[in-house]
């Protein structure tokens, strides 16, 4: 954690950034840095949750009440973990979260176990309150029995890009068209540019083409 607060850091060539890059031998400072905020009671849950919100931020969202460093002064790499962000009593996890820069719309992490599974909801007031879902078994992604950090995780490509496809880039897509941002989509894209897009397609082009739209935002070829 400690080099990564560092704003002087020597950054390794060879060095993991994405959570997704670790190896056997080397893990991303991201993911290092949340481990060590885990006790050693921490359980197997709790170590695949820490992951996604490693995963949340490499996307570009940002836990609410999670440090009170200014946000200027703040590394996107270093995930901190909410002090409540588990129920004792339930043992659901719900954590708070915003995309950087755009704290007018906030999301909802709900996290609730279900056997050696996690059935993980975003809940996110874009959208009238749309709903992301996904379940995931945290043994086929987490080894809870070594204490080498390099070996905590497995197959994290699979979950990094699976999460991130189903999850967190939709709604970071939805909250950019929701608040007139550009983004990585073509809801993004402004109307004549779209329409464009539509002058030059065949006809069945053009009907895959307006399936990538809400019906209010059906393009019609000129």
């Amino acid at each position: 954690m400690e080099k990564l607060r560092s704003s002087n850091r020597m950054v390794d060539i060879s060095e993991p950034i994405l959570a997704e890059d670790s190896t056997f031998t080397a893990i991303a400072l991201s993911l290092s840095a949340v481990l060590e905020q885990l006790g050693e009671s921490a359980k197997h849950h709790d170590y695949l949750v820490a992951l996604l919100l490693v995963l949340l931020a490499e996307c570009g969202f940002g836990i609410l009440s999670a440090s009170k460093t200014p946000k200027w002064e703040r590394n996107t790499r270093l995930v901190y973990i909410p002090t409540n962000w588990k129920s004792q009593e339930t043992g659901v996890y719900e954590i708070r979260f915003t995309l950087r820069n755009v704290d007018c719309i906030r999301s909802k992490l709900v996290v609730i176990p279900f056997g050696d599974k996690l059935i993980l909801n975003i809940v996110s007031n874009v959208e009238k309150r749309r709903v992301y879902s996904m379940v995931v078994q945290t043994l086929k992604h987490v080894n809870p029995f070594t204490k080498n950090l390099c070996l905590r995780y497995m197959n994290l490509k699979e979950i990094s890009r699976r999460f991130k496809d189903t999850i967190a880039i939709p709604l970071r897509g939805d909250i950019l068209l929701a608040t007139n941002s550009m983004g990585p989509n073509l809801r993004s894209l402004p109307l004549e540019l779209r329409s464009g897009i539509a002058r030059k397609l065949s006809e069945m082009d053009l009907i895959c083409y307006s399936e990538c739209f809400s019906p209010r935002m059906l393009i019609r070829r000129f």
